[in-house]
């Protein structure tokens, strides 16, 4: 029985950890980052389902600033039985692939989302992310949620205007991602699921934010909206703090 992830790394010169981001709210998307390496391959998506894996590849240049399709797909490994997901990227034939991304999908991630076997083409991008620790509180006797971002001088107002979060208390730490943090105020429009939060600018489509938040520790306290819902706030008031 071969181990896949054994397999790539004798195929591939080099490998990265990376987190594959998987998508599915009535267009499928996909993007993967890169730290290690700063490079990032969006595909009509900025955030989605994380899933930790590696990224194996022979030159960054045969990709890097290029338009590339890919396929994503669900494995089992004969090696453990456990499932991963699989995506290949290539140009013009997938049996000529630049790189390959494995990775456990403990949830099943790939196939909830109806992405095994889907095909498209993204962009491969150098990747540029600021970061501070954040602070997100909610007294469950009213309907305001605080992000609180010290380091930065910045704080987010979200109302909940429609009860949707009704009784529940919020508090947690994490870290709030940018892009530019001149620009985090102008995060008028979020996202909010039970592992994160994305800001957006124009709308909730947009495909580019303007930070997100995501909390240390999901084990004890998660953001009380349950893991299959998502709520979209607008209206939200940033300041200097």
């Amino acid at each position: 029985m071969s181990d896949l992830f054994e397999v790539l790394k004798q195929k591939y010169k080099h490998l990265d950890q990376g987190k594959a981001l998987f998508i599915n709210a009535g267009n499928k998307a996909l993007r993967l980052e890169l730290p290690s390496i700063g490079m990032e391959f969006t595909s009509d998506v900025d955030i989605g389902k994380d899933l930790a894996g590696f990224l194996y590849y022979n030159h960054t240049d045969n990709f890097l600033g290029r338009t590339v399709k890919f396929q994503c797909s669900r494995y089992i490994s004969p090696y453990d039985s456990k499932a991963c997901a699989w995506i290949k990227f290539y140009i013009s034939s997938i049996d000529r692939c630049l790189a390959e991304f494995l990775a456990y999908d403990p949830e099943e991630i790939v196939r909830v989302s109806d992405m095994d076997g889907w095909t498209s083409s993204g962009e491969w991008k150098a990747l540029d992310l600021g970061s501070a620790t954040a602070f997100l509180y909610k007294n469950p006797d009213s309907p305001t949620l605080a992000i609180s971002v010290s380091t930065i001088h910045k704080e987010a107002i979200i109302n909940d205007s429609e009860n949707l979060l009704s009784g529940e208390w919020v508090g947690l730490k994490g870290t709030l991602f940018f892009k530019d943090s001149r620009k985090v105020n102008q995060g008028y429009y979020a996202s909010y699921s039970d592992d994160r939060i994305i800001f957006y600018e124009s709308s909730w489509n947009s495909k580019d934010f303007t930070a997100y938040f995501i909390p240390y520790d999901l084990s004890e306290n998660r953001l009380r909206v349950g893991s299959a819902r998502t709520i979209e706030f607008s209206g939200i008031v940033w300041s200097d703090t």
